[in-house]
C-alpha cells in the first residue's frame, strides 16, 4: 500500500496541494498590487475535517482467501474554488489590499510549515511501526 492511499497522508497531501495553489494565488494578488482593475482572488477552503472523516478509514483486515472483500477505496478528486475577496476597490478599480494579502501569505506559510511537520511525525511513526515488526 503506497503513502498515497493512506487517509492521514491523502488529507495531507490535499491540504498541502491547497496551500501551493493558494500560495501561488495570494502572490499574483500581490504582484498585481497596482494592475488597474484588477479583482484580488483567494481560494475557497475546503472543509478539511470532512474530508479526513471520509479517507481516515480504519485499517483493513487482512484477507486470507481471495473471495473476501477489500473494502471501497475513496478517490480524491477535489478542485479548489477560486473566489473574489470582499476587499473594496480603489480609484483604479484594484481591490488588493497589501497588508491583507501579506497577512495570508504569512499564514499560508505558517500551514504549510505545519503541514509537512505533521508528514514527517507520520513518517516516523511509520518507520518505528516497520522496525519493531521487522525484529520480530
Amino acid at each position: 500500500m503506497g503513502l498515497e492511499n493512506m487517509g492521514f497522508f491523502k488529507v495531507l497531501n490535499t491540504r498541502l496541494s491547497w496551500l501551493n495553489d493558494r500560495q501561488r494565488l495570494l502572490a499574483e494578488n500581490v504582484s498585481n498590487a497596482n494592475t488597474p482593475n484588477f479583482r484580488a482572488r483567494d481560494l475557497a477552503e475546503p472543509n478539511f475535517q470532512d474530508l479526513l472523516r471520509r479517507n481516515a478509514a480504519p485499517v483493513a483486515l487482512r484477507t486470507t482467501v481471495g473471495k473476501h472483500l477489500q473494502g471501497i477505496g475513496s478517490t480524491n478528486d477535489i478542485k479548489f474554488k477560486i473566489q473574489d475577496t470582499d476587499t473594496m476597490a480603489d480609484k483604479s478599480g484594484n481591490s488588493v489590499a497589501l497588508e491583507a494579502e501579506m497577512m495570508k501569505v504569512s499564514q499560508t506559510a505558517a500551514d504549510h510549515e505545519l503541514m509537512s511537520n505533521l508528514y514527517k511525525k507520520g513518517m516516523g511513526l511509520l518507520r518505528i511501526a516497520i522496525s519493531r515488526s521487522a525484529r520480530g
